[in-house]
């Protein structure tokens, strides 16, 4: 049995997707359910977006009579156009391809298959080898039927999978957005994914180096660290509960080249197992944090929130980093009498009493940013 069939999707305005089946297909399909005038009003195109059954089997041919009755496929009545004598005119006066001419003519059927808020999926067979009168009834509805029936998992399983992509997408810019570089590891220490800046950072610090797939530790409490979980998780319940939860975790600070200490946290993570009778061997998330320079927007939230003057606020954040009144004097180039007037002006209006309050509530307000 000669047949085209479609696999369209569409959205709740009935504009063709381009998915499946492609946009010109669905656009194809669409353009000739739009000109089936169903008996309520609404075009076929539209009853079978909005009100149509899922997986229910409508006769192309009888959509134009009624929606409300038997309008799964039935013995071939008289033959009936399926357009309307006003499109039926546009369509000769425009010289349509003779292609079209016969999906138009030729009897079918169509289904929903898949429907959300925001499209709807339609699947149609046309039998362009026949029309009303030749068509075998009973066979066009089981092949159609059994077509549906494979149809249905597949697309859940797309769907499925879809989900699956966009989680997976989230996830990882939400691990590439983070303020603090992460890596994740096995405890091969394959590496299995990382922020754009951790492992330069890990290099920086003189704690870790990437080599090929792998993260090759150079600090000694860094690898005795990871020693110390891999033993500890041997212990862990035989199925663990997917997730961080309650496994052992490490904390150390390391000094790299420049003298400034970083904190890395390791933390154990079990991935979720891909089958029920089976569990996944521990992952291992590094994180590491450094110290940061107070930021100047720190100066403008000074002033906006404690009414510093411009030159006050930038007195309280250089004061603060340098920690030295002198240095703070060379480096703005203001005399001593000039930065205890600013000082003086400083605390009033914060309402601290001593350089460390200033320098607690300056480094909160970094905090921020």
């Amino acid at each position: 049995m000669e047949c085209r069939s479609f696999l369209a999707a569409f959205d709740g305005n009935g504009a063709a997707l381009p998915h499946f089946g492609g946009q010109r297909s669905a656009q194809d399909l669409g353009g000739l359910l739009e000109q089936i005038e169903t008996e309520d009003g609404p075009s076929a195109l539209q009853f079978l977006l909005s009100e149509a059954s899922l997986f229910f089997p409508y006769c192309k041919t009888s959509l134009d009579r009624t929606h409300t009755g038997n309008t799964e496929v039935s013995e071939p009545a008289a033959h009936q156009s399926t357009l309307t004598e006003e499109t039926s005119a546009n369509a000769n006066g425009q010289n349509v391809e003779d292609q079209l001419k016969k999906l138009r003519r030729a009897p079918g059927l169509v289904s929903p298959i898949w429907r959300t808020d925001r499209s709807t999926i339609l699947f149609g067979c046309l039998f362009t080898s026949h029309h009303p009168q030749t068509i075998d009834v009973a066979l066009a509805r089981e092949t159609f039927r059994e077509i549906v029936k494979a149809l249905a998992p597949g697309l859940n399983l797309h769907f499925q999978l879809e989900q699956q992509r966009q989680n997976s997408q989230f996830n990882r810019v939400l691990l590439s957005a983070s303020d603090s570089p992460a890596v994740l590891i096995n405890s091969d220490r394959d590496i299995l994914a990382q922020t754009p800046t951790c492992l330069e950072a890990l290099r920086r610090a003189d704690a870790a180096t990437q080599q090929r797939q792998k993260l090759l530790v150079k600090n000694k409490q860094l690898d005795a660290a990871l020693l110390e979980l891999a033993v500890a998780n041997r212990h862990t319940p035989d199925r663990p509960v997917p997730g961080v939860g309650k496994y052992p975790q490490r904390a150390l600070c390391v000094a790299g080249p420049d003298g400034l200490l970083k904190r890395i946290l390791i933390k154990t993570v079990y991935p979720t197992p891909p089958s029920s009778d089976r569990f996944s061997p521990p992952l291992f998330i590094l994180r590491l944090s450094e110290t940061r320079d107070v930021p100047k927007d720190v100066e403008k939230c000074l002033q906006d929130h404690f009414d510093l003057s411009q030159s006050e606020a930038h007195l309280a954040r250089h004061l603060t980093v340098t920690g030295s009144m002198n240095a703070t004097v060379e480096d703005l180039g203001i005399t001593r009498n000039t930065a205890k007037t600013h000082l003086r002006r400083i605390y009033e209006k914060t309402g601290n009493n001593t350089q460390l309050q200033l320098a607690k509530l300056v480094h909160r307000l970094a905090q921020l940013f």
